[in-house]
């Protein structure tokens, strides 16, 4: 082959191999930037929750009733109480809650229930269990980054006590407790939300003894255990839809990309391509089958045969049982598969550059002339 063809052959291939390096590297950078945008869509699109912290408190005073002992009518929160002296006892429920972020929708509601429960000393065995609404359910929707609930309530602590103890005294009731406990029910959701008895609910407690001769009244929360969050049902950005918007066209370009891709290479394939793509795939497919042989094989006894498909010369080669030899010249740009018979026939399948090369030019031809009719 001349020197100035294999330049050409060389310089066509390096352009083809670097135009079709640089159509990949835009198919991946594109790629990239499609998955990107679906991914940050994905991401914004996410049901959002905003966390918020919750404190709480119960401040309570006991009126006693009149007496020679105590100088005020008034006990602010104090360790025990004469239950005998006891006349009402006024609580106040407060409540905080303070969220993170601001311009979150979001609706939250409480009620205050009074929950009386007598049961066996030492046991979670409840014999009787009684619940009055003290507050009804209150509910509310807001956006506000700050909500308080301040509820002052007053408990006739006598009505209760005189109950429990009839209850007792009736049943003859022996090794029981009982207790007044006043509940605080806090349920904070998103606007989207159902408002209900959730996982989310906080407990404030009041819990006061009753048929005692003193009373220590106990408070008590839950408020470290919920999990503190409200979901935010609107997507963070109303423009969420541009990143969809952007991804599926990059998804776009790069389908066109890629056909491009495939058309340059299909259209820029030249005849030594094509060679060597075929070349190899004969020998990845049959390498076991084929001898190659590096020497010259006086064949000038033989009568030569040929084969058009290579499929052809396996289908023979089963038949007489004989190896495929192989030659390739030195340019690199003809190769020979030959079957030797006892018959002194010689079957061969060809594949030249110059044969590729006069195919495509037929081709080429044939479209012409269509384009012109």
């Amino acid at each position: 082959m001349k020197r100035n063809k294999v330049n050409e052959i060389l310089s066509n291939q390096t352009k083809k191999r670097n135009t079709i390096v640089t159509y990949i590297c835009a198919i991946i950078l594109i790629s990239i930037l499609s998955l990107s945008f679906f991914l940050v869509y994905v991401e914004r699109n996410k049901e959002h929750y905003v966390t918020y912290d919750e404190k709480s408190n119960i401040r309570y005073d006991v009126l006693l009733n009149q007496n020679d002992f105590f100088k005020d009518n008034y006990l602010a929160n104090s360790n025990e109480y004469i239950a005998s002296l006891i006349n009402t006892i006024t609580a106040n429920f407060e409540y905080s809650l303070s969220l993170n972020e601001e311009n979150v929708d979001y609706k939250y509601s409480y009620q205050i229930d009074a929950d009386v429960i007598v049961k066996n000393v030492g046991t979670d065995n409840v014999i009787y269990n009684k619940t009055e609404n003290v507050i009804d359910k209150k509910e509310y929707s807001t956006n506000e980054k700050l909500v308080t609930i301040n509820e002052k309530i007053t408990i006739d602590y006598n009505s209760y006590n005189d109950l429990i103890k009839k209850f007792i005294k009736v049943y003859s009731l022996e090794d029981v407790e009982s207790t007044l406990t006043l509940n605080m029910y806090v349920n904070v959701v998103g606007s989207c939300e159902e408002l209900g008895n959730s996982e989310k609910q906080s407990v404030m407690s009041l819990i006061i003894p009753l048929t005692t001769n003193t009373v220590a009244i106990d408070i008590s929360n839950n408020l470290i255990d919920t999990e503190n969050n409200v979901m935010q049902c609107e997507p963070i950005n109303s423009n969420n839809f541009i990143f969809m918007v952007l991804g599926i066209i990059f998804v776009i370009v790069d389908i066109v990309l890629i056909v491009l891709t495939i058309r340059y290479d299909i259209k820029t394939r030249t005849a030594e391509n094509i060679y060597e793509r075929e070349l190899k795939k004969i020998l990845n497919n049959y390498r076991s089958y084929i001898q190659k042989v590096n020497n010259t094989l006086d064949l000038s006894n033989y009568r030569p045969l040929k084969v058009d498909t290579f499929t052809d010369m396996l289908e023979i080669r089963d038949t007489l049982q004989q190896p495929i030899l192989m030659f390739e010249n030195k340019n690199k740009n003809n190769v020979y598969f030959v079957i030797p018979s006892t018959t002194k026939i010689l079957y061969i399948y060809a594949l030249k550059v110059s044969d590729i090369e006069k195919e495509i030019l037929k081709n080429s031809e044939n479209k012409v002339e269509k384009e012109i009719i």
